[in-house]
């Protein structure tokens, strides 16, 4: 498949459940692309509460974790 029109064809092809999960792994890739890097984030692990930085984030000082905190939900 090469062609857009290609692509169209063999989507309408698949059965509804497997359309739906490939429309969910397109738009998670999408999102992935298009989210913002550089920002760390806080990542609930069962009970415990993680902080997850990437490549580029700021310093986490004290002053940073403490707004994070902040906006946890």
């Amino acid at each position: 498949m090469s062609t857009l029109l290609e692509i169209e064809a063999a989507v309408e092809a698949l059965p509804p459940a497997q359309q739906a999960e490939l429309a969910r792994l397109i738009t998670a890739r999408l999102n992935a692309a298009t989210a913002p890097l550089g920002k760390a984030r806080l990542v609930r692990d069962g009970e415990d509460v993680l902080l997850e930085a990437v490549k580029g984030a700021p310093a986490m000082t004290p002053e940073n974790v403490g707004r994070m905190l902040l906006d946890w939900p």
